[in-house]
């Protein structure tokens, strides 16, 4: 009897699992029917995108009629902007290519310090702390074109910046045909307004990090008689160190991506001052019809990106 038991208590015992792993089961189907729209959308038209782009990077299609007119050319797509195979073409994507990289430099050089300064303040100011988050999180939901044109509006000709020089006598930091309209100073007005942009998502995460970090490490900072400049240094900074690798991934991604801001302040001018690898290959696809081209530039700046992606990656958490 007392071995029926216990065979009875044990199978009472796995009954429940086995109900609790079919409902489960149950539970996971209905999951990847919800999604099943989505992961079909995906593979019908970003899945088929990817792969399209891959494969007209070897031709060269003027975009009408594929299966007529486009010619197979390998890569001499690639050869002809990257190894200097049409020297015009080569240096004005490497001309592009390094406004990517200045505007991504220069705008992480102070994205990163203001950010992590303006989450300090958020982390600790008590009066008035809404009025502040919402100052610094306007960007994030205004529109960007509205912004954009604003900015316009602030760095033009007639704009309140060059308004402000004269009224104050001056003359000479007045820039005539506005801050967007010299090739002299075009690129650092679009640096400006990526920084402004780039600030409010960059403070999120860095006031996430800060809320993260033991104030019990503060404390004993304390008690050793620790500066404000040795915790920001031993403590904060390194538990900061994951946000700030994906705040340079960010900043790399977009870097690299940017086209919006550029095309409505510059559209690439004036004399392709401010021409960047987006504006490149939207001229390069819609303007000169040359679709193979852009798709070539697109991958290559796409591998650049992954490249250096994985660098900051295997630089800053690699060892850990």
């Amino acid at each position: 009897m007392g071995m029926i038991s216990r065979l009875r208590k044990k199978d009472n015992d796995i009954s429940p699992r086995i109900r609790s792993g079919k409902l489960q089961r149950r539970e996971n189907i209905k999951g990847y029917l919800f999604c099943a729209p989505a992961i079909a959308l995906f593979l019908f038209v970003g899945l088929y995108s990817v792969i399209f782009s891959i494969f007209l990077s070897l031709y060269n299609w003027s975009g009408v009629d594929f299966a007529g007119t486009a010619r197979f050319v390998g890569l001499d797509n690639f050869r002809s902007f990257l190894t200097g195979a049409n020297p015009l073409r080569t240096r004005i994507f490497w001309s592009a290519l390094q406004n990517n990289v200045l505007i991504g430099f220069f705008s992480t050089l102070f994205v990163i310090p203001i950010s992590v300064a303006l989450a300090f303040v958020v982390m600790n100011v008590r009066r008035g702390a809404g009025a502040y988050r919402t100052a610094y999180f306007v960007p994030m939901v205004a529109a960007g074109a509205g912004v954009f044109y604003a900015w316009q509006g602030l760095f033009g000709a007639r704009g309140s910046i060059n308004a402000m020089f004269t009224a104050l006598g001056l003359d000479f930091l007045v820039v005539r045909h506005g801050i967007f309209g010299d090739p002299r100073t075009a690129l650092i007005g679009v640096i400006v307004t990526v920084i402004w942009g780039a600030i409010p998502g960059t403070v999120i995460l860095y006031y996430a990090g800060l809320a993260n970090i033991d104030e019990t490490l503060y404390e004993a900072a304390a008690i050793d008689g620790a500066s404000k400049f040795q915790v920001l240094l031993r403590i904060t900074w390194p538990l900061l160190m994951p946000m700030t690798v994906i705040v340079l991934i960010q900043r790399i991604n977009g870097a690299f991506q940017m086209f919006e801001n550029v095309w409505i302040l510059t559209r690439g001018g004036p004399g392709g001052a401010t021409n960047v690898v987006a504006t490149l290959l939207f001229t390069t696809a819609f303007q000169d019809n040359a679709y193979g081209m852009a798709s070539a530039m697109g991958w290559s700046v796409f591998m650049i990106t992954l490249v250096l992606s994985i660098f900051t990656i295997r630089r800053f958490i690699g060892d850990e």
